[in-house]
């Protein structure tokens, strides 16, 4: 027998054996992954020990809301190559568009192979941007947005990759792909946005895990968080000072020096700090903990959100791992209460001739909510500006009733009505031609200036209007912040945490850029009706003074 046939035979029985012993992810990455720049080699936990645990965690769900740049995107490309290599179970790895998914397909998930030749073996068909083959096991990779992306792929194993930017219906979609399974786990991550959405909502789901660690200082158990360890030094961004800010223990305030961290971090463990159940893991980590991640850097990330919404949204959400909401990005339980005032919404109706403008906005769904607003002109340059704002009804109809919204056009004289024009468009048609240069159309699109309305006549006979959703919702919203809208004292509840629901945040554009949107942490059709309202006002300036609702009808 030659020396190769025993040299092979002796590597293949050293690999037997290996295989036997990787029943965990975390070993079997420490075995089986090669990495690239900037810690070529062998995958290791020594720069990234919060990432043993969430290898390992067993649980039906696991959530982990991180800051940016913390190595665990590859927890969950481990986690994908672990299931198909070892437990021989589908997997769906979801992004949050399709060119998400084939920039990793053609990146991440090719540099992995590249990389590491126990993958390149495992993987029998690569060719398809969605779909990768390991025998008879499938890694499918899709975007969330589309339904048709996600149905139709029954897997035991679901990873949501940056779920805060993800369509959160999807989610739930790509959840029902599990039904059936006997063996399920769901792995999402995500760095947050803002409180009670995406990650973080998960997060309070779980068992809201933190980092802890022995001090090298005072030796009490104690984790890093913002602003308790991150001691700022400097008054500003071009402040030599700010080079000398340093990180530092909550507990004794004692410095913690940077360079320390692979040592006095090799012994941290997770702990959790809410009692729930063990189906559910959730994990919290920032950059705080990063070896690559300087505290002078941390400082001046800081100092650039001073004054600069964007820029402030960036540090908490990317650097702290945090949900944030800007000042003023929300309306609170105080600005409803100081509009909320003394009439109701049964008090009697507009006579016909009155000279008020009066509006109405819809919100299709289930139901068709509306709201009915009375704008009074107190003069200045911008339409929308110029009027206060004075909610006079608002509730809701079955959303197939769309009778209902005719007796509303005729009991309130309303001089323009601007209803959402999905998804019963041909429904919405038919009342626009019942009200003929009274009702109009709307759709929500990106890259109409302003508060601008692009308006085209539809093949249906129905005028729509095309406007930009975030500078309407300025608007709409900024009534509140500014003391410009009053609502009737029996405002329903509901009305209310609609209003509340609506969050104004940044996120990044096609180039990288911060973009103001409006993210929803619950139902918000009150607010898009009365968005519309908002909407309706500046063709309600147009219709005659004293026209007869009534006598437009066909």
């Amino acid at each position: 027998m030659s020396k190769q046939i025993i040299t092979d035979f002796a590597e293949a029985i050293k690999s037997g054996l290996v295989s036997t012993t990787l029943g965990r992810c975390s070993r079997w990455v420490t075995h089986r992954r090669i990495m690239g720049e900037p810690f070529a080699g062998p995958y290791s936990f020594k720069y990234h020990p919060w990432c043993v645990e969430p290898h390992d965690a067993s649980s039906d769900y696991v959530t982990i809301m991180k800051a940016a740049q913390m190595g665990l995107t590859e927890v969950a490309i481990n986690r994908s190559f672990f299931t198909i290599d070892v437990l021989r179970r589908d997997v769906l790895y979801v992004l949050p568009t399709a060119l998400n998914a084939s920039d990793f397909s053609k990146s991440r998930f090719a540099t992995a192979l590249l990389y590491s030749p126990h993958l390149t073996e495992m993987f029998t068909d690569t060719n398809t941007v969605g779909l990768k083959q390991a025998g008879g096991v499938n890694l499918y990779i899709r975007g969330s947005r589309g339904d048709s992306n996600l149905k139709s792929i029954p897997v035991s194993v679901l990873i949501l990759d940056e779920a805060d930017e993800m369509d959160q219906r999807a989610i739930h979609l790509a959840l029902e792909r599990l039904s059936g399974q006997i063996h399920k786990l769901v792995f999402a991550l995500s760095t947050p946005t803002i409180p009670k959405f995406g990650i973080h909502k998960l997060y309070l789901q779980g068992t809201q895990e933190h980092f802890f660690f022995k001090c090298p200082r005072c030796g009490r158990h104690t984790e890093l968080i913002f602003p308790d360890c991150l001691e700022i030094c400097g008054e500003s961004i071009t402040d030599p000072d700010i080079k000398r800010s340093f990180i530092k223990c909550k507990e004794c305030e004692g410095k913690l020096q940077h360079e320390e961290k692979l040592e006095y971090l090799k012994t941290a463990k997770w702990e959790p700090t809410a009692t729930v159940g063990e189906d559910h893991r959730s994990f919290y980590i920032n950059q705080m903990y990063s070896y690559t991640v300087r505290p002078h850097e941390l400082a001046l990330a800081y100092f650039r959100g001073i004054g600069d919404d964007a820029a402030m949204v960036e540090f908490y959400n990317s650097k702290q791992g945090l949900p944030y909401i800007p000042d003023g990005g929300q309306v609170v339980e105080s600005e409803i209460d100081l509009a909320t005032r003394k009439y109701f919404k049964k008090d009697q109706r507009p006579d016909v001739g009155d000279e008020s403008i009066i509006v109405m906005g819809v919100d299709q769904g289930k139901q068709l909510h509306y709201v009915v607003v009375q704008y009074i002109c107190n003069g200045g340059g911008d339409l929308n500006a110029a009027h206060t704002a004075k909610v006079l009804c608002e509730g809701k109809v079955p959303g197939d009733d769309f009778g209902n919204l005719d007796l509303l056009m005729r009991e309130w004289q309303i001089k323009a009505c601007v209803i959402d024009a999905d998804p019963q468009i041909n429904d919405a048609r038919r009342f626009a031609r019942r009200f003929p240069r009274y009702v109009w159309l709307c759709r929500y699109r990106r890259g109409v200036v302003g508060k601008e309305q692009s308006i085209s006549e539809e093949d249906g006979g129905a005028p729509i209007t095309t406007v930009d959703r975030t500078n309407w919702l300025d608007a709409t919203m900024g009534r509140f912040h500014s003391d410009r809208i009053t609502l009737p004292a029996d405002t329903s509840f509901e009305f209310k945490e609609h209003i509340k629901a609506l969050v104004r945040t940044y996120e990044k554009d096609e180039l990288g850029n911060s973009r103001a949107t409006y993210l929803s942490t619950g139902p918000d059709h009150f607010a898009h009706a009365l968005n519309y309202a908002e909407i309706a006002l500046p063709f309600a300036a147009g219709v005659a003074e004293g026209e007869d609702v009534n006598e437009s009808i066909l």
